[in-house]
Parts: structure tokens; C-alpha cells; sequence
């Protein structure tokens, strides 16, 4: 949760918004919640995205004036100090402070918004509604106006009408716990924020070739492949047979293992250890096999590779696209060259006598198995958020008029699709504002697949599935 604590005026003392600020406050419970939170609280936790008045009535124009003024230095602040609460949202409370339920009357929106319309223009940024709350002293109806995050590119949105000593054409600007006249370092980042309205990321991103692999399913022939297995070899456990013969040679560590072989054949794994490694084993195998098959989609079939063109004037830096697919939609980092990790067996059940580890003797660590190689730093990222497939490509730079290949993606689905798998595309931009959001249509191609040279290219005659 993220709560604020403020300083009151004795230094000696802290009051903290008992209130989760990470999300927008929407819905009955949340609306409620920040209002009991603001009767918990002092006037010093008002804040950057909170403020509350304890009464006003926006059919006069005091009270118009005061909510207009509140609304419109919510909407001058940045875009980046904003986000660090409620998302970008602000919020006005009036009909309470702290310690105190007031209440307030209540009028049509259509009345409310002219009401506030002469001072803040045609700015509509905002919303708001009444909020039904009792303390135990009888229900009341507070009003929350909910501004909305400012954006890059937003214009200054300076006061319309004069109101006693504020001249119109004054820009307010919510400070900590204040909403006052802008000072000039605001007015100049104020004046950033609209200028970059003028540069927005432009792109386009296309299918350049490739496509959704239409597959049959692989979970029914890896289940038996690993059933086979599994049965294969937990029969070990049957049949203990005495350790091998330990052949070194020359080997130069030959001497330590000698007092190892003089003891009497026997295993160190219990039957429940030797399990668990044959578990891990069939987890490592099937993880292979995946592998495998995902290899042979590649190059059977055709992987997808989108191309991003900038149709500008304008250099744009770091632009940064992300598909989303359907779930039903797996995707893979194309890496043709990446060699399948087949993990070694278990040792056979009554030959392990050394409990041992190659790593305690030195330099024996490098002859062990590589690890499995991680793909490139700079290939796509690939997530599953709820229902969708997210894959995320690595940022590239872009001249006026260029357009550039992005990274291969094996992609593939189980489920029949007559024509295409819709998609969406986004792309942003570090050095210009805004989001190009596209549908995008991948086609789909239908493979013959062969599940057991797919899943088994090393074939094992002891393996029939």
C-alpha cells in the first residue's frame, strides 16, 4: 500500500492517508474507503492527486470558483510527477475534512457542468459524482470529482472567467497540499508538455512474412512417451545390480577415486531419492522434447517477421513494439542454431557409489555439461498476461522513411483457424509522446507434422509411443 506521511505542525508528530494510492479510486467501496481515510487524516495530507473541502455549494459561484480552481491545477500538473499515484488520477472531496462529515447538495450533472464551465472552459478532463457515506451520524452525499491523468501534449489550461483577485487567463498548478497561481519553472514545463503534442510516434508495423503454425497436439503422445520411460526406469529399483568397475587410468584424480572403489558396492540414493531424480529427469526430458518440436514448426513451417517502417520526418529513438495474440497462440524465440538440451539419465539405480561432486575437486567444473545457452540479450520478450500472448521486441532506432526487419518468432497453435489469428500491435517511442495502437491479422498455416520424429528426432527403439 502506498501511503503518504506528512509533517504537522508539531515537528514531533506524523499523520499518514490510511489509503492504497497504487490504483485509481473506482467503484462504491473504494470511493468510501477515501473518505473514511480523509476522516482519519489531518489537512497536512493533502497532496499532489488529493484535495477535500469541507462544504461548497457549486451552484454559487464561490463554490464553482473553488472546485474549478482545484480541477484545473490537477490538470496542469506532469505528466510524470502525476503518475506516481492513483495512476495519473487527482482527486477532489467536498462535503469533508478530517474529523468531520458536512455533506453537500446535490444537482444535475448538466446544471454542474455550466456551472464550472464558465471557469474552466471546454476542458472535460474530469468527471464526477455524489458518494453516499455514513459516520453513524446519518447518511450524507459527498462529492468526488475525479480529474483525469495529464498527458504529454496536453495544452496550459489557464482559469476563463475572473473571480475577485484571480485575473482570467491565471494558470493554477496543484503543489504539495496547494493549489496556487504557477510559478515560472512551471509555466516552462508546462510549456514542454504542449509542445510535444507536435511530435508523436508514427509508424506502421506489417507482416513481412510468415505465420501461425497450425499443429496437432503434442500432449497426448508426450504423456506416453514419458510414461515409458518412467516405467523403464523406476524397474532399476527391482534389480539393484553392483557398481562398474571405476576405469580412470591415467586419470590425474585417480587416487582419490581408488578409496571410493574399495568400498562395497552400493548406491547413496534411497528409492525415494532415485525417484526424484528420475521425476526431474522426465521434467528436463519433456522440456526437451518441446524444444524439439518447436524447432521442427520453425523450419517446416514459415516464422513470423513483422517489419516497422517509419513514414515521418522525424528520428525516432528506441521505438519499442509489442504484439499481443490470442493465448490460444504460443510463441518461441527463433533460434535455428540453438541445440536441443537433452538431459543425460539417471544413474543407473546400484552404480552410484560416489556421492561426490565433480566441483569438489579443482578443475573438474569445467568438464561438466554446459548449461543450457540463454537466448541473445536483445531477443523478444515473451509473457502471458490473462488471456493473450505478449511478445515483446527489442527497441530499435528508426531514420525518416526507414523500415526495418524485427526479430523471427516461431509461433503456433492447436486450435483450426480458417484464414488468420487477430492480433493487435502498439509501438511507442522514448524521444516523442503518445501510442499507436493496429489490429493485426497473422495468416495461418496449416503443417503436417511427424509428432514422433518431431518430438524424438534421436529415435529410441526402446521408445514406443
Amino acid at each position: 500500500m502506498l501511503e503518504v506521511q506528512l509533517m504537522m505542525k508539531d515537528p514531533g508528530t506524523t499523520m499518514t492517508l490510511n489509503f492504497d494510492a497504487d490504483q485509481p479510486v473506482v467503484g462504491l467501496k473504494r470511493q468510501q474507503a477515501l473518505i473514511e481515510a480523509v476522516l482519519g487524516a489531518s489537512n497536512a495530507d493533502e497532496t499532489r492527486w488529493l484535495e477535500w473541502k469541507s462544504h461548497h455549494d457549486v451552484s454559487k459561484s464561490e463554490g464553482a470558483f473553488a472546485v474549478s480552481k482545484a480541477i484545473l491545477g490537477f490538470a496542469n500538473r506532469m505528466p510524470d510527477v502525476a503518475a506516481q499515484w492513483a495512476e495519473g488520477h487527482a482527486y477532489l472531496l467536498v462535503g469533508v475534512e478530517e474529523e468531520a462529515l458536512q455533506g453537500v447538495t446535490r444537482h444535475d450533472i448538466e446544471k454542474v457542468d455550466a456551472w464550472l464551465g464558465r471557469y474552466i472552459g471546454d476542458f472535460d478532463r474530469y468527471q464526477f459524482t455524489y458518494v453516499p457515506f455514513d459516520n453513524g451520524e446519518g447518511l450524507r452525499h459527498v462529492m468526488l470529482v475525479d480529474v483525469f491523468p495529464p498527458r504529454w501534449g496536453d495544452p496550459v489550461h489557464p482559469l476563463r472567467k475572473e473571480y475577485q483577485n484571480f485575473y482570467a487567463g491565471t494558470v493554477f498548478h496543484r503543489y504539495a497540499g496547494k493549489t496556487q497561481p504557477a510559478r515560472a519553472a512551471e509555466i516552462d514545463a508546462l510549456t514542454e508538455r504542449a509542445r510535444r503534442a507536435a511530435k508523436r510516434v508514427n509508424v506502421t508495423v506489417g507482416v513481412a512474412v510468415g505465420a501461425v503454425a497450425v499443429v496437432p497436439p503434442t500432449e497426448d503422445m508426450r504423456t506416453k512417451i514419458l510414461d515409458v520411460l518412467r516405467e523403464n526406469l523406476l524397474k532399476q529399483l527391482g534389480a539393484r545390480r553392483p557398481a562398474k568397475k571405476n576405469t580412470t587410468g591415467a586419470f590425474p584424480y585417480a587416487p582419490a577415486f581408488d578409496v571410493f572403489r574399495a568400498l562395497p558396492p552400493t548406491d547413496y540414493r534411497s528409492p525415494y531419492e532415485f525417484r526424484e531424480q528420475v521425476e526431474e529427469y522426465l521434467r528436463d526430458f519433456d522440456a526437451a522434447m518441446q524444444q524439439s518440436f518447436v524447432q521442427v514448426v520453425g523450419t517446416t513451417g514459415t516464422p513470423l517477421r513483422l517489419k516497422l517502417t517509419n513514414p515521418g520526418e522525424e528520428n525516432l529513438s528506441k521505438v519499442e513494439v509489442v504484439l499481443s495474440l490470442p493465448d490460444t497462440v504460443l510463441a518461441h524465440v527463433t533460434d535455428d542454431e540453438e541445440d536441443v538440451d537433452w538431459p543425460d539419465e539417471p544413474k543407473e539405480y546400484g552404480s552410484a557409489a560416489l556421492p561426490v561432486s565433480l566441483s569438489a575437486f579443482p578443475g573438474m567444473a569445467a568438464l561438466q555439461a554446459p548449461a543450457f545457452r540463454l537466448p541473445p540479450i536483445d531477443s523478444p520478450d515473451i509473457e502471458h498476461e490473462e488471456d493473450r500472448t505478449i511478445i515483446r521486441f527489442a527497441p530499435v532506432d528508426l531514420r525518416p522513411h526507414e523500415t526495418v526487419p524485427l526479430d523471427p518468432i516461431t509461433l503456433y497453435s492447436t486450435q483450426e483457424a480458417a484464414d488468420s489469428f487477430v492480433g493487435e500491435w502498439r509501438a511507442t517511442a522514448t524521444n516523442v509522446s503518445g501510442t499507436v495502437r493496429q489490429r493485426l491479422p497473422v495468416p495461418a498455416q496449416h503443417l503436417e507434422v511427424d509428432l514422433h520424429q518431431a518430438l524424438l528426432p534421436l529415435l529410441n527403439d526402446d521408445i514406443e509411443a
